[in-house]
């Protein structure tokens, strides 16, 4: 099922990096819970994630432009707002739209099965090895610090499974 955050839609084999922060290149930008933060991110044009702290700060942040809530408490917020939810668990995003659920993973096989059901999938990971296992597993949505390792590693991962080119296409000779 494809992922909707905002005006971007992220398809099946299609990968997005999340950061903390306004960090160029990263697809999704997690900012402070505060709506004029939130304001201000949202002139940058990417995705932009919180993890309020309460339902008002939550419904405060969509109001001023928040695509993704951060945590299962705040499922009857997105479900009301139309906003995206990040939860631990599939059954914790009642009410909120089918497009709208990230599910977050901390081990491969628990990727594999939920991406196997049609889920979206986070993971919060660095290592690129780790990443690169996770990717090619279902994860969509990886949240890290090190943009360029991870983008590299994606986009390999992407052109191995066939939903992007190679960058460079050479053929060996002998």
């Amino acid at each position: 099922m494809d992922l909707r955050l905002g005006t971007r839609i992220l398809r099946p084999g299609q990968f997005a990096i999340m950061t903390i922060g306004l960090v160029g290149g990263a697809d999704i930008a997690e900012v402070t819970a505060d709506p004029e933060a939130v304001r201000t991110a949202r002139a940058d044009g990417r995705a932009i994630a919180v993890a309020p702290s309460s339902e008002e700060q939550a419904a405060a942040c969509v109001r001023a432009g928040a695509d993704l809530l951060i945590g299962d408490a705040f499922a009857g917020v997105a479900a009301a707002t139309g906003a995206a939810l990040l939860c631990s668990a599939p059954e914790r995003a009642a009410g909120v739209r089918p497009d709208g659920v990230l599910v977050r993973a901390t081990d491969p096989y628990v990727a594999e099965r939920l991406a196997g059901a049609g889920h979206a999938v986070l993971v919060d990971e660095a290592d690129p090895a780790v990443v690169s296992v996770f990717a090619w597993t279902g994860a969509r949505v990886f949240r890290t610090a090190d943009l360029d390792a991870t983008r590299q590693v994606l986009d390999m991962v992407a052109s191995i499974i066939g939903t992007r080119p190679p960058a460079i296409s050479r053929r060996g000779l002998a």
